[in-house]
């Protein structure tokens, strides 16, 4: 059952088609990170949300991004090498 909820949440790729984790966690993770940085400082009741400075969002934001660059550079040198080049 959980198996084909995650099935359901994996997002394709666009130019493959096919199901692809890197891009789901791409996705979703700079969401997480927006969402973070919306409700920074904020406070609901006795819970306050902490502070998400600009160096906070450029650190999150390249993690998630150099997940999604390896990716794409993977996938760059396995269509040169199945070229032949």
């Amino acid at each position: 059952m959980l198996d084909k909820i995650l099935s359901k949440l994996i997002l394709k790729d666009v130019k493959t088609g096919k199901p692809s984790y890197t891009v789901t966690a791409f996705v979703f993770g700079f969401w997480i990170i927006n969402i973070k940085l919306l409700l920074a400082g904020m406070q609901f009741g006795k819970f306050k949300m902490s502070d998400f400075s600009g160096i906070d969002y450029a650190a999150a934001s390249a993690a998630v991004g150099s997940i999604y660059v390896l990716r794409k550079n993977k996938t760059i040198k396995m269509s040169n090498e199945k070229d032949g080049e």
